[in-house]
């Protein structure tokens, strides 16, 4: 027997790993880059025989042939513990896509840019929202410092690229992917100046770059998301923002018209009632503002009323052109929901008892075939809120049949559309679903949103895989409770709901109005045979 040395010339921990050792010492660097404790060159000396000739049986016992090896003991350390400090960043990533809303809403931007495809500002914005949630979530200080660290360093580096020049920035259309994930940490640290300045920032890249820039993937899905978002912002201030402009509807999807999904199409009616609100406030601020003034009130009620009759067409229009919208959604997808046997959903009000605003709208638990059929109606639903809520605020007598000639002139649209099948070609009974025109009250839009979220909640893990880009997850839901505030057995069902996932869990137990919906509502709104209707100014 002779001692044999080992081959490699590597340390012990890398030739455990089988893995290329740089044999740096007194530690490699492998080992101390990849989080390994490094055990060294010494190698143990290893016993081995090296003959195969079998000895004669005679001399088997013979003492002067071999004397009695004594056991030797061989210590050998145990493989150390896998550290997991090389693998931190790729933790908390996988923490971060665990939130499906985060997820679906940066669809496909988000994962390009935690994988570095999208630039090295884009790659560290999405380091720190990783850290700072992880860090939040799991209550690590460690990893909310280095978060916030990290955010601060994309600050700066945004703050100098939107420094320059039009001339430079011009081309800069991939800072909106940044923006908006900077614009998500702002918004897990309930940091309202960032927010502002993030905001401003996503408008600023928009205009210098135009529409034109943002007609490929990933950036038209980054578009519509920083459309979503400043729809919001707009939508809080009562303003009207310059994406109610015709190129900026068209324009991105020129390319490939049909590529443009429902959701667009929906934003595009959306994105006009912040318009449609500042309108509202300049014209209830007309007789205030000029109280003082040497002017015959009149002549101030005339040009009230002049305009309220302009505000009013404008808010007709977009309410047909959403009513068409719906026949043709109807059109195309009327088979992806049905329902199920309302016997199965018992705890919730909506099957209690039968507030269906027609017979066509029959209570129970509905069903979809895609996540995206059911983003597409809840969002048609808030939409409809919306204009519905302006329309028994500015004209409270004739609202209901306002909204009945909008339908009728809408299905007749659907009907005469070279378009547009015969009748009989689909399903023109809106079973399930509320058709349009049907609801006179915004508590029927409100409920139906409830009962899709119902659906969404049971399907989670659908959204997360399903690839579809949802802008406005929770932004229906929101304005939904608003609407059925007074309705605790509705304020308890939305509760469940939203608790069911840890991800949506407490959503709006703060109170509060969704941008200042609530403060809309009107009780013929909520109740159009009341009888009562508020002053309009």
């Amino acid at each position: 027997m002779v001692g044999v040395a080992g081959r490699s010339k590597g340390c012990n921990t890398c030739r455990r790993r089988r893995v290329k050792c740089d044999e740096a010492k007194p530690q490699c660097f492998r080992c101390i880059k990849a989080g390994f404790e490094c055990l060294g060159y010494e190698r143990a000396t290893q016993w081995r025989h090296t003959s195969v000739a079998s000895l004669p049986a005679s001399q088997w016992h013979t003492s002067e042939i071999m004397e009695p090896v004594q056991t030797m003991s061989m210590a050998f350390t145990p493989a150390p513990e896998l550290s997991l400090v090389a693998f931190e960043s790729d933790i908390c990533t996988a923490h971060m896509f665990k939130n499906f809303v985060w997820k679906s809403y940066g669809t496909p931007w988000l994962d390009q840019a935690a994988e570095g495809r999208l630039g090295n500002l884009s790659l560290d914005a999405v380091k720190a929202l990783a850290q700072l949630n992880f860090g939040l979530s799991n209550r690590a200080r460690d990893l909310q410092l280095r978060g916030s660290a990290q955010y601060g360093k994309c600050l700066r580096v945004l703050a100098g690229e939107l420094g320059k020049d039009g001339a430079a920035i011009r081309d800069s259309r991939w800072l909106v992917v940044p923006i908006l994930v900077l614009m998500m940490v702002s918004a897990i640290q309930a940091d309202r100046t960032a927010a502002v300045f993030h905001l401003k920032a996503i408008g600023k890249v928009l205009l210098l770059c135009g529409p034109e820039a943002f007609q490929r993937q990933p950036l038209r899905n980054a578009f519509e998301a920083a459309r979503a978002t400043l729809l919001v912002a707009s939508l809080f201030a009562r303003r009207r923002t310059f994406l109610a402009e015709s190129r900026w509807q068209n324009v991105p999807y020129a390319p490939d018209p049909l590529a443009k999904p429902q959701q667009s199409l929906l934003l595009d009616i959306f994105v006009v009632i912040p318009g449609l609100l500042e309108e509202e406030r300049r014209i209830s601020d007309i007789a205030y503002n000029r109280k003082d003034e040497f002017i015959d009130p009149s002549l101030v009620l005339d040009e009230q009323l002049d305009r309220r009759e302009d505000l009013c067409g404008r808010i007709f229009a977009q309410l047909e052109r959403l009513y068409r919208w719906r026949w043709d959604w109807q059109r195309r997808y009327s088979r992806c929901v049905t329902v199920e046997d309302p016997g199965r959903q018992s705890n919730s009000p909506i099957f209690q008892a039968d507030t269906s605003p027609s017979p066509e709208a029959k209570p129970g638990r509905l069903e979809f075939d895609r996540y995206v059929h059911a983003d597409d109606i809840t969002l048609y639903n808030a939409a409809l809120m919306w204009l519905m809520t302006l329309i028994w605020k500015l004209q409270p007598f004739q609202a209901a049949s306002i909204i009945d000639c909008c339908a009728r002139r809408a299905a007749t649209w659907s009907t005469l559309s070279p378009e547009s099948p015969t009748l009989s070609s689909f399903n023109n009974t809106f079973d399930p679903l509320v058709p349009p025109g049907a609801a006179f009250s915004i508590r029927e839009p409100a409920i139906e949103i409830c009962r899709v979220f119902d659906w969404q909640c049971r399907h989670h893990e659908q959204h997360a895989v399903s690839g579809d880009q949802t802008c406005l997850y929770l932004f229906p839901l929101g304005m939904a409770r608003s609407v059925l505030e007074d309705d605790p057995d509705c304020q308890e069902w939305i509760e469940n709901m939203l608790d069911s996932n840890p991800v949506t869990a407490g959503y709006g137990k703060n109170g509060g109005s969704i941008v200042g919906f609530s403060s809309y509502i009107t009780k013929r709104a909520l109740d159009p045979d009341c009888g009562e209707s508020d002053d309009i100014d």
